[in-house]
């Protein structure tokens, strides 16, 4: 790509543009891959967390933690990737939430400027009215908790919601499994992405308290994710993120500048996967060794470093009792069989899959307050 003199100094602008146009259509091979084989990326390890986090793993739809495939970006110093920790019913379920639930009258949505007031019926319900049917392409965000109001931005204790409980407890287990302990969710941002949506180039710096981590949920269709520095002028990294990728910005990441330039349509629906499902329980029962995953972890209380022990011991127990307790669904069954996929409250899951199909929803959590602070100055 050729740069033109005023456009020297924005090189993010530039990037941007590139992997925003139509015709003719970027080059996506430039674009990060982040897996293993990937030299710009480091395979970490995950903190240990209790017994009481896996069961809240598990209730919030992530896989064992010794699954998890979690890499920093070299490149960016505090930018982490975690490639779908999410079984495809976890997935699932947080897509359900993000169109069912969360666009409701208690949250604020971007409908009232198009004079549209939520109030006995969710947006997802009056989409699905004959006269709601145009409503579908017309929500492009939901906030919760502290609501980020977009003209000043700024917080409000004059406009504070709560934040879902189920959400909570997600980002707490993601915020532990990384380390970071006293992770508050107090804010949140739910992005519905089209096939030709854009997120423009920005920071995050409405909060008072930016040296807390932000937690990106990405469902659905894919995105190119765009990453540079502190100012304009440096250079921006692309960055694929799938369905049930986390996105997790710290330190010199945390502020700065990012963006989505491009929804990127793909055949691939691990939402909708009952196969993955199975092959995580087979993997194990296949592996008796695993099955005391919290006796080969360590956290470092010192440093707070992430570590695994090279060696580590492994308790007795039984394995097919632990699988059998791990997997079983929150009615508490146990979700190995495509008919236990969907509660019989599903009439409206063919709708769910078709927008995955053509949708991405980004679910973006952040802390607003500093430690052992209660509220915001009035």
């Amino acid at each position: 790509m050729q740069m033109s003199e005023d456009d020297t100094e924005d090189k993010f602008k530039l990037e941007f543009k590139y992997y925003k146009r139509k015709q003719p259509p970027p080059d996506l091979s430039h674009v990060l891959q982040i897996e293993d084989s990937t030299k710009e990326c480091e395979r970490l390890s995950p903190c240990a967390i209790t017994k009481k986090d896996e069961e809240d793993a598990r209730k919030v739809g992530l896989k064992l933690i010794y699954l998890w495939k979690i890499y920093s970006v070299k490149t960016h110093p505090g930018l982490f990737v975690i490639r779908n920790p999410f079984t495809s019913q976890g997935q699932l379920q947080w897509i359900k939430r993000c169109l069912r639930e969360f666009p409701c009258a208690t949250n604020k949505t971007n409908l009232i400027s198009h004079g549209i007031t939520l109030s006995d019926s969710t947006w997802w319900q009056l989409t699905r009215t004959l006269a709601g049917k145009e409503l579908r392409k017309k929500l492009r965000w939901v906030t919760l908790g502290y609501h980020h109001n977009w003209d000043t931005k700024e917080y409000s204790e004059d406009a504070r919601g709560d934040v879902p409980a189920s959400l909570v407890k997600l980002c707490a287990v993601v915020a532990k499994v990384l380390g970071f302990y006293e992770f508050q969710s107090e804010a949140a941002i739910i992005n519905y992405y089209h096939q030709d949506s854009t997120l423009a180039p920005h920071t995050d710096h409405s909060e008072p308290y930016t040296q807390a981590p932000l937690f990106s949920f990405s469902f659905a269709q894919s995105a190119v994710f765009l990453i540079g520095g502190s100012t304009k002028a440096a250079q921006p990294t692309p960055i694929y993120l799938h369905s049930g990728d986390v996105l997790v910005m710290t330190g010199e990441s945390r502020q700065a500048y990012h963006a989505v330039p491009r929804v990127v349509l793909v055949d691939d629906e691990p939402w909708n996967n009952i196969h993955s499902d199975e092959d995580d329980r087979k993997n194990v029962t296949d592996n008796h060794e695993r099955n005391c995953l919290h006796n080969c972890l360590l956290f470092n209380d010192s440093s707070k470093e992430m570590v695994s022990k090279e060696e580590p011991h492994y308790e007795e127990c039984k394995v097919k009792e632990s699988v059998k307790s791990i997997f079983k669904s929150e009615e508490g069954g146990v979700a190995d069989s495509k008919s236990q996929r969907y509660d019989i409250m599903d009439d409206d899951i063919k709708d769910i899959l078709n927008y995955a199909k053509n949708c991405r929803i980004n679910m973006n959590v952040r802390q607003v307050l500093p430690p052992f602070t209660d509220s915001l100055p009035r």
